[in-house]
């Protein structure tokens, strides 16, 4: 078996050659190709940003402690990108935050089961939904990976390394969870299970000085959570998780044990290439090279196994007991290790059957999904009843509400009131970026009052359906007596066999 390991480089493919002679490189060559497809296509296929991303960044410019609908740290950071770099920067902020949690997992990877292994579970993981499939915008789903990523990275370092100044970052790490959802404490709850059941955990805190770093660590993690807890109490835990329901996304809530299905079934694609690669009913004559890796840490087969299976299962059961119901998005965080436990219970000597036809398999894994959300984009106009929500007017919605405002007042738009998905692209779109007051609710928007919006002056916008334009009863009761404007009528970005979309809305004068 050892001899095969050398097999001639005419007998396998570039890829395989690659792995064996450049593991770290082939892997980061695939992380920068996989985020810039995804930032490409979502680029080129949404006229307009994301809804989601529209609420976010209008969320985001308000620097609260928490939303009503979603933690509060994916708009933080897709605010800062925004007004570091625009829209193209809030495109790529979700892509290359899945390459950087790539990485993270290849440097703990290949502590525990060698170079190339690392790297082979890092390449199986394009076969997983949803770690590899960032369709939408950058939300707490996503941000949670590199966090969990960086925390088991510091806990190994901690705990297995010795490393004592690991524990202040497990401790920073772990404190930016609160803001980022609750997914992250799952994993948390396995390393401190992990730390105190194993001798090798308890040996890491046996000495004064890792005493010290430890409680350090505890100290900073309490010192970022108490904030974000005092703001959840005030507010009765809203926003705990992400809730942000946007018309037009299917976003897949189901119950926790048809999750748990999905999930299963999202590994599909990571079962196929271990399928390719396995010596089942393959030819007698197949040249199959072989990689070998040292001996297992003796802790690492553990660490990977609880935390490839334990977050997964704490979720469902969380959710269980209390009624929750969830994306399947928000499994990404807890099934980052699936490829890594492929490679720890595969044997120091890995044998890889029809390379050809892996490397086949996964290049499709990594490039189909892009090539088909690009090419739904442009077909959905002519095939669906109702367009996609990146489809949507805003830029010419905005441009022209601003100017009719800046016309009128003199001065630019402070505020613009609405639902939260409209009012949000709108000013994401315009170019005085107003702040955005949801359903005129101080509740949603508790930086905002009608008072301001009665001085500052603001557009209200709404949807007419029907013959009747007024403003919904709703909206108009918690305004200022409001004179609506002719309703404007706008096409889609890609028209296609889509209706015209009719949009109420008005403008509250400013009173200084």
């Amino acid at each position: 078996m050892r001899a095969q390991a050398f097999t001639s480089p005419l007998e396998v493919s570039i890829y395989v050659e690659g792995l064996r002679a450049r593991p770290a490189f082939f892997v980061g060559l695939l992380l920068l190709v996989h985020a810039a497809m995804w930032t490409l296509v979502a680029w080129l296929a949404n006229p307009t940003p994301d809804l989601k991303l529209s609420v976010a960044v209008a969320l985001g410019r308000e620097w609260q402690f928490g939303y009503m609908d979603t933690p509060p740290l994916a708009p933080w950071l897709l605010e800062l990108a925004f007004r570091i770099g625009g829209s193209a920067a809030a495109y790529a902020l979700g892509p290359f935050t899945i390459a950087l949690t790539g990485w993270l997992i290849y440097t703990l990877a290949r502590r525990i089961a060698g170079d190339r292994h690392g790297a082979i579970a890092v390449f199986l993981m394009v076969g997983v939904h949803p770690v590899a499939f960032p369709v939408g915008a950058f939300d707490s789903d996503i941000v949670q990976m590199p966090l969990v990523a960086l925390a088991v990275l510091a806990w190994w370092f901690a705990v297995v390394e010795r490393n004592r100044f690991a524990w202040i970052v497990l401790g920073v790490t772990c404190g930016f969870f609160a803001y980022a959802g609750v997914q992250g404490f799952f994993v948390l709850a396995a390393l401190l299970g992990l730390t105190a059941a194993t001798p090798a955990g308890r040996a890491s805190l046996a000495e004064n000085r890792d005493q010290i770093f430890a409680v350090s660590g505890l100290f900073l993690f309490t010192l970022l959570l108490t904030p974000r807890m005092i703001w959840l109490q005030h507010h009765d835990f809203a926003g705990v998780m992400q809730l942000l329901d946007i018309p037009g996304r299917d976003i897949a809530r189901g119950e926790p044990i048809s999750m748990g299905v999905t999930v299963m079934l999202g590994h599909i694609g990571l079962l196929l290439l271990i399928g390719l690669a396995s010596r089942y009913l393959a030819q007698d004559g197949d040249i199959a090279p072989v990689f070998m890796r040292p001996p297992l840490h003796p802790f690492g087969k553990l660490l990977v196994t609880v935390v490839a299976l334990v977050p997964p299962i704490l979720a469902v059961v969380f959710a269980v007991v209390f009624g929750l119901r969830f994306a399947a998005s928000a499994a990404a965080p807890l099934v980052l290790y699936s490829g890594l436990l492929a490679m720890v219970l595969a044997g120091e000597a890995l044998r890889v059957h029809r390379q050809r036809m892996v490397a086949v398999a996964a290049l499709t894994f990594l490039c189909l999904p892009p090539v088909l959300e690009l090419a739904t984009a442009f077909a959905s106009p002519y095939f669906g009843a109702a367009g996609r929500t990146t489809n949507w007017p805003a830029q010419t919605a905005a441009r022209y509400m601003t100017d009719i405002y800046r016309t009128r007042t003199g001065r630019p738009m402070e505020y613009i009131v609405g639902s939260e998905w409209q009012a949000s692209a709108v000013a994401l779109a315009s170019r005085d970026r107003p702040h955005v007051f949801i359903d005129a609710d101080p509740a949603k928007s508790p930086w905002v009052s009608r008072e301001q919006i009665e001085v500052e002056g603001a557009i209200v916008i709404w949807n007419i359906r029907g013959a009747d334009g007024a403003p919904p009863v709703a909206l108009a009761e918690r305004l200022p007596p409001l004179v609506p404007e002719s309703p404007l009528t706008l096409n889609w970005v890609r028209p296609g066999n889509l209706d015209f979309i009719r949009l109420g809305w008005a403008i509250v004068p400013p009173k200084k």
